[in-house]
């Protein structure tokens, strides 16, 4: 009977150890690569591919407004919702946070927006719900 409990107990013990290792190590899809807050993107450009009854890309490009120009770094953000894509004005500045939680073949990040801010108030995250809070 003893030998019985001690053969359950390795087992639920390899078992949590294998799940535990899944969470930390192998859950690649929940991994942020990177992530970046702005106080002022300056969007200096909008733009989007659409593949036919397929898929809708939709995106824009900027930079830090605050930064120092030799030292500007650009950004694409992928949107995910078209009514954020229509809000969002070329040569505008917006307080915005993204994220990278995905790599392209090179092991460039590849951004996707987290929120943006509106001139006019409220927040915008990116499924297209508003945040007044």
């Amino acid at each position: 009977m003893r030998d019985k409990k001690m053969i359950y107990l390795i087992i639920v013990l390899i078992l949590m150890v294998l799940m535990a290792f899944y969470y930390f190590i192998g859950a690649e899809s929940e991994n942020v690569f990177s992530s970046q807050s702005f106080g002022g993107m300056y969007i200096e450009e909008k733009g989007y591919h659409i593949e036919p009854g397929e898929y809708l890309q939709m995106w824009i490009i900027g930079y830090n407004a605050y930064e120092e120009s030799k030292e500007r770094q650009t950004f694409k953000v992928f949107l995910k919702d078209a009514n954020i894509y229509n809000l969002i004005e070329e040569n505008q500045e917006y307080v915005i946070s993204f994220s990278a939680k995905h790599q392209d073949e090179s092991k460039n990040n590849i951004y996707s927006l987290d929120w943006i801010s509106l001139p006019h108030g409220g927040q915008l995250r990116g499924n297209g719900l508003i945040d007044t809070n």
